[in-house]
């Protein structure tokens, strides 16, 4: 049977991805899966596939956000993983992976999905990111109250956070084709928006007439501008879903 949960954790996906039950007390992990946690962290160090528990974005001095969140505070048991030295259970089961995100970096490396997650049959059209995986976009957003975490997402290079400067084209860089383009125009316009509407949902950012006329949008449908809306999503809005409408609202302007 499938899992159909939208994030399992590297725990998880190892012993699930190797064939073992993850939830049967071993003494020692089977060979398989200690490959398999090792190869997970060593993507998530390098920024390949996002980890929603294990933010690559650096934690300012001072800052209320919750270290946990932030895989620098993790640095020695992530890389005893990798190095195969020593496998935390606790980092194992604390790192999750979004079964999007997971799916990203599977196809970005041509390796096969894993049954548990991926059944046969199913069509989950995908795209990677251009300008590096989503996990190389969060930059820290300073959280309202001690002890809360929040990132947001955007093209390294224009964040807030960081000091613009002109930089010379790269010539040996490969040449965008319409739909890449299309896709990152959506996804810049829409950080700028949730800095702006911070509670709006995905919905709602869907309906802004604003995205629909970004540069290529309109010739994609809105099942793929949802899901290039989901990848740069706010951790409080992604997964958020808005109530059922009785008759069309207009549209938001």
């Amino acid at each position: 049977m499938p899992v159909i949960s939208e994030s399992l954790s590297v725990w998880e996906i190892a012993h699930r991805w190797a064939g073992y039950d993850p939830d049967i007390y071993r003494f020692r992990l089977p060979l398989l899966v200690k490959d398999y946690s090792r190869l997970l962290f060593e993507a998530i160090i390098n920024g390949d596939v996002y980890c929603e528990t294990l933010t690559l974005a650096k934690l300012p001095s001072g800052s209320k956000a919750d270290p946990k969140f932030y895989i620098r505070s993790h640095l020695d048991a992530v890389n005893f993983c990798r190095w195969g030295v020593r496998y935390d259970r606790k980092i194992l089961k604390w790192a999750t992976i979004a079964r999007d995100d997971f799916e990203e970096w599977c196809e970005g490396f041509s390796m096969l999905l894993p049954e548990f997650w991926f059944p046969t049959g199913w069509n989950r059209d995908f795209e990677r990111p251009e300008f590096g995986g989503r996990a190389l976009w969060a930059y820290h957003v300073e959280p309202e109250e001690v002890g809360g975490f929040s990132v947001r997402f955007d093209v390294p290079g224009t964040r807030p956070d960081e000091i613009l400067r002109e930089v010379e084209p790269n010539p040996k860089a490969p040449v965008l084709k319409a739909n890449q383009k299309a896709k990152i125009n959506v996804q810049r316009l829409a950080a700028q928006l949730w800095e702006e509407f911070p509670d709006r949902n995905i919905a709602e950012m869907l309906r802004d007439e604003r995205i629909k006329q970004c540069a290529g949008a309109a010739h994609y449908t809105d099942g793929a501008i949802r899901k290039w809306l989901q990848q740069v999503a706010p951790i409080n809005i992604k997964g958020k879903r808005g109530r059922p409408r009785k008759k069309p609202d207009e549209d938001i302007k």
